[in-house]
């Protein structure tokens, strides 16, 4: 294929990437100790428009009977259930996002996915983020994150027991972790 019949290719494989949401920043996974954090406030009121029940519909639904993360087929994982200060903590960080403008899943202040979700007084041994960006519901937000071989992995980690999401405008972030035994 030559150079000029590949750019009209490039462009489609950007549309798509931007509708299916597969293409969504990198996830990120920490399996370290959390640091020392003092709680922020955690009692603020969040708009978040997500459906939460279905989310977790949507998500137990793969976790539960397996599926392939690309070539690899990952077993059935437990049931992931829903936490306050983790969707309170992806609330944070998609406010933050649009507010300020920028994708990423560090913040303006350089700080990861485990910094938020300790300021909000949840104690983990791992955790893990995804985040997308785009005009996405629940239902097209999880296919593109299951969709995307490292986001899938991060979504099929056995280890994390339950997760938090958050919209604010078209800023999407799921925080997936494990509490610490013995917090």
């Amino acid at each position: 294929m030559s150079r000029h019949m590949m750019r009209p290719a490039l462009a489609g494989m950007a549309a798509l990437c931007l509708l299916a949401a597969a293409c969504t920043k990198e996830p990120l996974e920490s399996i370290t100790p959390p640091p020392a954090i003092p709680v922020q406030d955690t009692t603020f009121a969040m708009n978040n428009p997500v459906n939460a029940a279905l989310l977790l519909t949507l998500v137990n639904d793969i976790r539960t009977k397996g599926c392939n993360c690309g070539d690899s087929f990952y077993a059935p994982a437990p049931p992931i259930a829903w936490n306050k200060a983790l969707e309170r903590a992806a609330y944070l960080h998609s406010l933050d996002m649009k507010e300020f403008n920028y994708f990423s899943h560090e913040d303006r202040n350089g700080q990861s996915a485990g910094f938020r979700i300790s300021s909000m007084g949840y104690t983990w041994a791992a955790w893990g983020e995804n985040i997308a960006l785009g005009v996405l519901n629940e239902k097209t937000v999880v296919n593109g994150w299951f969709n995307s071989i490292t986001h899938c992995k991060v979504l099929m980690n056995s280890r994390f027991t339950e997760m938090g999401v958050a919209k604010v405008g078209n800023f999407w972030s799921q925080e997936l972790a494990v509490p610490r035994s013995g917090k």
